[in-house]
């Protein structure tokens, strides 16, 4: 720790292809209510490796060319995205574009769950947008009694 002061760090922003592959499905496995507990399926492409070596040995060079010694890298940093896809299309989306639910009308998402894959920059701003999108349909549906 008395090193702190000296230390830095890069971390690659980027995203992962996303893929068919990767999904929640339901186990075999029951919870105490008998119900099948979910499952998230998940893996990276080959490209996604591709690129993660990319950043790394690039993050590499650049922090030596600074003077950096004794480095070590991290396998992985995420924000946990996706799994509620909206779309268009019920078939391939679990909500409309407002994050309301197509199987369930009276269940709206408004967090990271709803985007496919990750953006180059942190979902924050996004995920606020769109739960404030959310909230005004709510608001609009229920001045027309369509709630």
């Amino acid at each position: 720790m008395q090193d702190y002061n000296y230390m830095a760090g890069l971390v690659a922003v980027a995203e992962t292809e996303p893929r068919a592959a990767n999904r929640v499905e339901l186990a075999e496995e029951r919870d105490q209510y008998g119900l099948r507990i979910p499952r998230v399926v998940f893996g990276y492409s080959d490209t996604d490796h591709r690129l993660m070596e990319h950043a790394r040995a690039f993050m590499g060079r650049m922090l030596e060319a600074a003077g950096g010694q004794e480095m070590w890298t991290n396998d992985d940093t995420s924000h946990i995205l996706g799994t509620c896809r909206m779309g268009a299309d019920p078939a391939t989306s679990v909500t409309n574009a407002d994050g309301r639910c197509w199987d369930i009308p009276n269940l709206w998402i408004c967090d990271g769950s709803l985007f496919p894959t990750a953006g180059g920059v942190n979902p924050s701003l996004t995920i606020q947008a769109l739960a404030c999108r959310a909230g005004a349909r709510i608001r609009a549906l229920a001045a027309r009694g369509e709630l």
